[in-house]
């Protein structure tokens, strides 16, 4: 969640991104003069004869929002122990407003901001920018020391709600009651709506116990903790990121490259609390890695893989099967995957941690081949992991060649590690054209090496079709 500073950080951020904006090698915007983007109130901005070329930002107002406003307020127990942290979550609405210093050149600044906001999404990534500590920024608010629990502006990066821009056009009426209330000559002005900021102490709280009875007539399990022996600290997962080990070619050293999506023999690098153990297993979630019973029961069976020891707390390597072992491979469908660590400590098994999502791309290991007359030319791609019968049927497998969708030729094993499909439709190119396998929607990496500096397709999962 976001600390106290998320509004001006909010603010910050809009501001920087109207300043990038300006400079945008696109926009030739020399004709009207140079121009300032403020934060300012209206009444502080100077009018009239000495009148400058400016686009002013400000928040004018802070509502409530209506999705996050049940959430409580803090409260306390009995004995003073913190028992929730709330978010406080807020709704921003901005003025912005143009000035000119000579004819037209409030309009044309007011039409620029427009379309800027417009079109602007801001991921988490902008946000850490625009509110890093690079000594040429200008915005001044990520400088502003962290509070006594860490909590700073960038933090507004991390808070679980996106930062959503939402126009809202004001009639003639509420405009000029808005700026007769600033006591400000009018100008050009759009009025924004900027949700939701979420503000949240990261307070310690007090999590409730469950209610094991109501009462002597309705009685349920009854638990009592044994206080002569130290209850074990439970692990939790707080992180994972994707490793790909490659190879340098000029001097044959090994570099890590992180990745989004993770492929078979790639490293998953966990870090967390309380991980230690005798013996650690690693379980892996898929929708399709079930058992079911002769009454129909779904029960789910999970790839394990066991964790080698000794490990460093609080971070731990998990090394994903290689495609070289079919047998594990087999059991390894690309898609969405969860991960959680089983940890044996003291002799007893503890509870499974938390689970830790992640995405198993498939792999073109071969470079395609097209055979069959030229009227009727057939693609064939091996790849790993097996695409399953299951993933076929439901239409989880997607097949672009040069961006066109193209559709495979049945198959008859539950498993299969490579596909026949007719090339209908694509028209010939003397370039390379990458082909392009997305299964369970997680698409192939076609860029392999990421130690150039100009990324390129990987030439082994493209394919020539001469003219």
């Amino acid at each position: 969640m976001s600390s106290p500073l998320a509004i001006a950080g909010v603010t910050a951020v809009l501001k920087d991104h109207l300043n990038k904006g300006s400079t945008n090698i696109d926009l030739d915007l020399a004709s009207i003069g140079p121009f300032t983007v403020s934060a300012l109130p209206p009444d502080r901005i100077q009018t009239g004869a000495n009148e400058e070329n400016r686009i002013n930002l400000f928040l004018y107002q802070v509502t409530p929002n209506q999705g996050w406003r049940n959430q409580g307020m803090p409260s306390i127990g009995s004995n003073g122990e913190r028992l929730s942290n709330p978010p406080l979550a807020l709704d921003l609405h901005y003025m912005l407003t143009t000035y000119g210093k000579e004819d037209l050149n409030a309009e044309v600044l007011w039409g620029y901001a427009m379309e800027l906001f417009h079109e602007l999404v801001l991921d988490r990534s902008d946000i850490r920018n625009s509110l890093s500590l690079i000594p040429a920024n200008p915005l001044k608010i990520a400088q502003i020391p962290a509070d006594e629990d860490g909590r700073t502006a960038i933090d507004l990066a991390d808070q679980i709600e996106r930062i959503k821009i939402i126009p809202n056009y004001l009639s003639a009426d509420e405009l000029s009651r808005l700026w007769t209330a600033m006591q400000a000559r009018y100008r050009p002005t759009m009025v924004y709506q900027v949700s939701t900021v979420l503000i949240q102490h990261n307070k310690p709280a007090k999590s409730p116990l469950p209610v094991l009875t109501r009462g002597e007539k309705d009685r349920g399990i009854e638990s009592q903790a044994n206080l002569d022996k130290p209850v074990p600290k439970a692990p939790t997962l707080t992180e994972l990121k994707i490793l790909a080990i490659q190879i340098k070619p000029e001097d044959g050293s090994e570099i890590e490259i992180e990745r989004q999506t993770a492929e078979l023999g790639d490293v998953l690098e966990v870090r967390g609390v309380h991980l230690n153990g005798e013996k650690i297993t690693a379980e892996f979630r898929h929708r399709l890695l079930f058992e079911e019973d002769s009454q129909g029961m779904r029960t789910a069976k999970p790839n394990k893989v066991k964790v080698t020891l000794p490990l460093t707390t609080p971070k731990l390597r998990i090394v994903l099967p290689a495609a070289t072992d079919g047998t594990q491979v087999k059991n390894w469908p690309a898609g969405q995957y969860t991960l959680s660590l089983s940890i044996e400590r003291d002799g007893k098994i503890l509870p499974l941690t938390n689970e830790m999502p992640f995405l198993l791309a498939p792999r073109i290991s071969a470079k395609p081949t097209i055979s069959g007359s030229g009227a009727e030319p057939k693609l064939t791609i091996k790849f790993f992991p097996d695409i399953w019968k299951q993933q076929l049927e439901d239409r989880r497998v997607d097949i672009h060649v040069g961006g066109k969708p193209l559709s495979p030729e049945p198959v008859t094993t539950d498993t299969v590690g490579e596909l026949t499909i007719p090339l209908v439709g694509v028209p010939a190119s003397d370039a390379l054209i990458p082909v392009t396998l997305r299964v369970d929607g997680v698409t192939n990496e076609l860029v392999r090496d990421r130690t150039t500096p100009i990324p390129q397709f990987d030439p082994e999962q493209t394919i020539s079709l001469p003219t």
